[in-house]
């Protein structure tokens, strides 16, 4: 089993939902963590915790549609932390709707967030890591990401293209030792969970499911390669009642 222990790790979407979860554990295993997203309440009080717990954590708003500020971050937690050894992108946004009713705006800003964000800031860390020989690359994609569910719109098709991303990026980047998976859960009992009404949130995945399965992901050894595509479903029926 590998170690975390001072490590420096960047994670997207850490005010709430999986992002805070990862964020927490991450900080529980000795690395230092910049938080980003754009509530900055919010992030003062996972910051907060995890401080209360003896970790380190530094508060980095950003709004993922704005590019000099992605790149300020990244380089506002290399001045404060350290070179960045892993990167989360977990921050995202839904647009579900058919095809044929698609909002140009709200499309662009579906992509902008889930998949243009994460391939900049990939692209912005992947340099220092492929020179040290070590890096983690962790995309939150989608169970809908892997299968093609009707009226997903530009949801479905941004984590399609995230996923995609993810492998690229392991298939480029093996001989430089870097990992990068692409997790992809169904339904988890989220802010974001809660899209659609029809669902049962009793029957979810519970953050902490999704949490453990990549604290398990990167505490493996460097001889070990699994994904890049990591599935996880619940065995309950999302629609099934109580």
């Amino acid at each position: 089993m590998g170690t975390l222990n001072g490590t420096v790790a960047i994670i997207t979407g850490a005010s709430s939902g999986i992002g805070e979860g990862i964020a927490e554990m991450l900080a529980a295993e000795g690395v230092k963590v910049a938080l980003v997203a754009r509530r900055h309440n919010e992030l003062q009080r996972v910051a907060e915790a995890i401080r209360n717990l003896g970790g380190t954590a530094l508060i980095a708003p950003a709004d993922l549609r704005d590019e000099q500020a992605l790149y300020a971050m990244v380089e506002q937690t290399r001045t404060m932390l350290g070179p960045v050894d892993i990167l989360v992108n977990s921050g995202g946004t839904p647009y579900i709707t058919p095809i044929h009713e698609i909002d140009v705006q709200a499309w662009d800003a579906c992509l902008d967030v889930n998949l243009r964000a994460p391939a900049l800031l990939c692209a912005a860390v992947l340099p220092g890591m492929r020179e040290r020989k070590r890096g983690y690359i962790v995309n939150i994609a989608s169970e809908a990401g892997v299968f093609v569910y009707g009226g997903m719109g530009a949801y479905a098709i941004s984590k399609h293209a995230l996923r995609v991303l993810t492998e690229l990026i392991q298939e480029e980047n093996q001989e430089f030792g870097l990992k990068a998976w692409a997790i992809c859960p169904g339904f988890v009992d989220t802010p974001m969970g809660a899209w659609d009404p029809n669902a049962n949130p009793h029957n979810f995945l519970r953050v902490e499911e999704v949490v453990d399965v990549v604290r398990y992901l990167l505490t493996q050894g460097a001889n070990v390669k699994m994904g890049p595509e990591i599935l996880i479903r619940t065995t309950r029926n999302p629609y099934a009642p109580d």
